[in-house]
């Protein structure tokens, strides 16, 4: 007996849904519950944590391992749990995902009416508001920094980087939401302005590529920062504290950007991903397995 059931569907899966997974299962064993996963396939073998996609296999699976939580990813695995809600004992949650991790969806006749009779949660990539972030890409921690051009201080910003040699990109938004591979790999750090700091949950999306905030906030708002976690707060750029914090990020090894930039990651997965999610359900945290905090 289980806490939880997981099933996804391993049928044609891609290299971004196996990490999802298996990133899930590793978000999993921070929390104090069991978990089994079990894939769709096109074989049944419990030993291999299998099963072909039916209704009665399911069911069947469902009554011998007696979960507190049925958890499906995919439209597949979220029709077929969802027809047989009737039957069920536990607490049921299905997953919408991005097409670029599932592929083509299903969209019979069948999947329609499953999402009639139970709502999904939906997993975005930073493209559109959704339920839940996951990202496609992550930063490579490059120690060059990107700001918008759309933002007011764009031209401060700029001359200021010139001014003390520090490498930068200016990109529009459109090009961040979500960002390319190659963007992500030649960008470590984003520069932003209060200006334009709520706009498209813009930290947040940062955040889960990997990328620490430097904000700039006359006001002294954070807009989310949660100083040395997930970037830094300046009052102006004509701090000595801006220019450090620049500074610094091209200055560091490539080992501890990669350290901040995983760290981001985290923050944003509590907020909005993976931590999230599984948090969401009730259990503690183990508390061996809590996070430091960067004070960088």
């Amino acid at each position: 007996m289980s806490d939880a059931l997981v099933l996804w569907d391993a049928r044609n899966s891609n290299r971004f849904l196996q990490k999802f997974i298996e990133d899930f299962a590793a978000e999993f064993m921070r929390f104090s519950l069991t978990v089994r996963f079990v894939a769709l396939s096109n074989t049944t073998s419990l030993e291999r944590d299998q099963i072909k996609p039916s209704m009665r296999g399911l069911l069947d699976l469902v009554h011998a391992e007696s979960p507190l939580h049925l958890i499906t990813f995919g439209s597949k695995p979220n029709s077929l749990a969802s027809l047989i809600s009737p039957a069920l004992r536990c607490q049921l949650h299905t997953n919408l995902l991005p097409e670029w991790m599932e592929g083509d969806r299903q969209n019979s006749t069948i999947a329609k009416l499953a999402g009639y009779i139970h709502k999904n949660e939906e997993w975005g990539d930073g493209g559109a508001l959704k339920d839940y972030f996951y990202p496609q890409f992550t930063s490579q921690a490059s120690s060059s920094i990107a700001f918008f051009k759309e933002d007011s201080f764009s031209n401060v910003i700029e001359e200021h980087a010139v001014a003390h040699g520090i490498d930068y990109q200016s990109i529009p938004i459109e090009a961040f939401l979500p960002p390319s591979k190659l963007l992500v790999q030649q960008v470590g750090m984003l520069v932003v302005s209060s200006s334009i700091a709520n706009q498209d949950d813009i930290i947040e999306l940062a955040n889960g590529y990997g990328l620490p905030v430097l904000l700039i906030s006359p006001e002294m708002r954070n807009f989310g920062i949660r100083e040395g976690e997930n970037g830094w707060v300046v009052s102006t750029t004509q701090q000595i504290q801006y220019t450090n914090y620049l500074k610094n990020w091209q200055g560091m090894s490539q080992n501890t950007r990669e350290m901040i930039s995983q760290y981001c990651q985290y923050s944003q997965s509590t907020h909005s991903g993976l931590r999230c999610y599984c948090s969401s359900l009730g259990y503690p945290e183990k508390l061996e397995l809590k996070d430091f905090k960067l004070r960088g």
